[in-house]
């Protein structure tokens, strides 16, 4: 499985252009929370988590929903909602339009899945749902549950 590539302060730049571009000020708020977008690039972030590691350098939990929220609708951001709880994850420069998570049941931990064939196939599904009915399909999110291989391992020790 491929690993997600791997973000660096340069994208912030490009990011904050962006931004400006779209009417907004790229406030120290708006860069911290990016900032945790960044160094955690492989994890899936919910509101809750940012608000954590960020309360301490004066970021309120409404800042960050509204910087989220303007993230998501600017596509710096992918919003993946599981168990009813928000997630998010860098999505700018993302160009599949297949997406694929695995989510933990045990430990919840959220993981991308990255397999050529997989997508391929998924490919050819779509071709054939927007060739059949006319469709444009932009993004699709597929999301698998079960246990991960740190959660078997923990069972199979018990």
């Amino acid at each position: 499985m491929e690993k997600v590539r791997k973000y660096d302060y340069k994208d912030i730049e490009s990011i904050k252009k962006l931004i400006e571009k779209n009417g907004c000020t790229f406030t120290y708020q708006r860069n911290e929370i990016l900032k945790e977008f960044v160094e955690n690039n492989d994890k899936h972030l919910n509101a809750k988590e940012i608000y954590d590691k960020l309360k301490y350098k004066k970021i309120g939990v409404s800042t960050i929903y509204r910087t989220l929220k303007l993230f998501t609708d600017l596509n710096i951001l992918k919003e993946i909602k599981i168990n009813d709880i928000n997630y998010y994850e860098l999505k700018i420069f993302i160009r599949e339009p297949i997406h694929m998570h695995f989510q933990c049941k045990n430990c919840r931990v959220i993981e991308d899945i990255f397999d050529e064939k997989i997508l391929l196939r998924y490919l050819e599904i779509k071709k054939i749902l927007e060739k059949k009915y006319r469709y444009k399909i932009k993004d699709v999110d597929i999301i698998f549950y079960g246990l991960c291989n740190n959660c078997i391992e923990k069972f199979r020790k018990r």
